[in-house]
């Protein structure tokens, strides 16, 4: 039975757990959370912030790496009827957002934002009281936004997407019809900011699963796994070495393409590999269902999630027969209605029920789906145009590379060359690395697709959903060049 867009999630759970309040919530970290203990600080969170003045359409910024902590503060928004964003970045102080409160528990590092709560352990401590009627009611309208989540940003301003109370229960909706959630347990390599895991999360307590924290991918098998999460490139790093001891049932990579090599890896420790396709706007929207054929070959099939529509379109809008490359539009029941306090974004990319993510893909005559870039990630290197993503894993299959970035560098006079960031192993040998790197993007486009520099840096900036962050390696480059000038005095050469 479908479930009514005025479906209150901390108001339903608050019920639910009533039938298994000991089963785990969140398992592992520093102690495991029952979902009786979860609904109870959640409880707990709202009577507090209602206290404090914090009620319905008001806006609650949280900071935290606990996945318990976003999660029963999640709820207690939903109870309250209020908004809920990540803190991350500038987010609190840009003044792009208007927040009421922003909620810390110090388990990130760096300095909490300014006037920040401290969320300390009397937030969540159980309330005393006679278990009468709860002191709220939940959104007031289903089109009420929930979640605000902020968009990748990684060629521009990052955008605010407020998601309402119709469009996140439409999404659960969505997740369910998907798999047989009941006492599932689900990992995750993404961090608590991200929104996919959010409403996965989400989906997997309300049927009375449990979510992982602090598992590393060796212990899924033996925690029993039933379905993992996780971006291309967070798989290549953690995940593509690995051989589990048993296969676990499903994987989902979101947040861009996956490569033939990394999904075939990926199938010695799952039985299904879900390549999927989406965006914060319009959720999870279609899967490529990756499995191993009786050939030791990867079988594909692609399929649509209920209520989806997704159409190749030209320059004017037109649809494309099967075969033919053109701009993706989405259409489905949880689409976000569009960016907050952006007008004109909302409407370039929100268009007469469709949503234009600026991806170019393509239908096949098999009914396979294929992206193929982006409108605002193709490099034009050498008089050829080339997807930036594609390079990044292309030199993230080099043997002793953790993970690369492709980015263009500015220069003087308006000029732009490329460069790569590459994090290796410790054990690389970089010489090794170098020559494989080059041989790599000269496979993929010849002499312009290979860097005149490479650099190396610990950790490439990506962001909660895994995807590479191309300003902030060239921000890197800058700061960088910037503070050896200062040391030196004078002016540097391009880098």
């Amino acid at each position: 039975m479908p479930l009514s867009p005025r479906f209150n999630v901390g108001l339903h759970y608050l019920r639910a757990v009533a039938a298994a309040p000991e089963t785990p919530a969140v398992l592992g970290g520093e102690a495991t959370v029952s979902h009786g203990q979860l609904a109870e600080a959640a409880l707990a969170v709202a009577l507090g912030l209602q206290e404090r003045g914090l009620g319905a359409r008001a806006t609650l910024a949280v900071r935290t790496a606990d996945p318990a902590v976003a999660l029963a503060t999640l709820l207690a928004t939903a109870m309250l009827g209020a908004r809920w964003v990540f803190a991350q970045g500038d987010l609190v102080t840009s003044g792009r957002l208007p927040i009421n409160m922003v909620l810390d528990d110090g388990s990130l590092e760096g300095a909490a934002p300014k006037g920040a709560v401290m969320l300390e352990a009397g937030w969540f401590a159980p309330r005393t009281g006679g278990g009468g009627r709860l002191p709220f009611d939940g959104f007031r309208d289903p089109e009420d936004i929930w979640m605000i989540s902020q968009t990748s940003g990684t060629t521009g301003t990052p955008k605010l997407v407020g998601l309402p109370n119709r469009v996140l229960v439409a999404r659960i909706e969505a997740n369910a019809a998907r798999l047989d959630w009941r006492g599932l347990r689900l990992a995750s390599l993404f961090p608590v900011a991200a929104p996919i895991w959010l409403t996965y999360a989400l989906t997997t307590l309300l049927h009375g699963g449990s979510v992982l924290a602090a598992t590393p991918p060796e212990g899924w098998a033996a925690a029993g796994v039933g379905f993992a999460l996780a971006s291309p490139a967070q798989a290549q790093r953690m995940l593509a070495g690995l051989t589990l001891p048993r296969r676990l049932p499903k994987v989902q990579l979101s947040g861009g393409p996956a490569p033939e090599a990394l999904v075939l890896a990926l199938l010695r420790s799952f039985e299904e590999v879900w390549v999927g396709y989406g965006s914060t706007e319009a959720f999870n929207a279609l899967s490529n269902i990756k499995t191993l054929g009786p050939d030791g070959q990867i079988a594909s099939r692609t399929e649509l999630a209920p209520g989806v529509r997704i159409e190749v379109v030209d320059a004017a809008g037109q649809p494309l027969p099967d075969g033919q490359e053109g701009q993706i539009r989405v259409r489905n029941p949880f689409l976000a209605p569009g960016y907050l306090n952006a007008p004109e974004a909302t409407a370039a990319s929100f268009r007469d029920g469709w949503f234009h993510p600026g991806d170019l893909g393509l239908w096949d005559a098999a009914g396979g789906f294929h992206i193929s870039g982006r409108v605002n990630e193709q490099f034009n290197l050498g008089g050829q145009k080339l997807n930036a993503p594609l390079m990044d894993f292309a030199l993230m299959a080099v043997p002793g590379v953790r993970d690369a970035i492709c980015f263009m560098l500015p220069g003087h006079e308006g000029t732009e060359a490329l460069r790569a960031f590459l994090s290796l192993d410790p054990a690389a040998d970089v010489t090794e690395v170098l020559a494989g790197a080059r041989l790599a993007l000269m496979k993929l486009g010849g002499l312009p697709a290979v860097p005149k520099r490479f650099l190396f840096a610990e950790t490439l900036p990506r962001n909660a959903n895994g995807k590479a962050d191309r300003r902030a390696c060239v921000a890197m480059v800058e700061s960088g060049r910037a503070l050896r000038q200062a040391r030196a005095g004078r002016p540097e050469a391009g880098v």
